[in-house]
């Protein structure tokens, strides 16, 4: 670890594991969606459960999993 931080590898190797996931966007009112892609360390590519061709570039600290009790 350099200054506390996790190494950018670590970082990355975890944010993948994202992909496919379902999860609750907590901007503009709160919407659901599936990650996409991943764009870099903080953004995600999510598209919309609505309109899956309506794909948003999102910040990781605006994203909260989808667990059956939020369903």
């Amino acid at each position: 670890m350099q200054n506390g931080n996790p190494p950018y590898a670590e970082i990355m190797s975890h944010n993948v594991k994202m992909i496919g996931a379902d999860v609750h966007v907590i901007k503009d009112g709160g919407w659901r969606g599936k990650v996409e892609e991943m764009v870099d360390e903080e953004y995600f590519m999510i598209s919309k459960f609505d309109n899956p061709t309506d794909i948003e570039k999102v910040s990781m600290y605006d994203i909260r999993s989808l667990s059956y009790e939020t369903l």
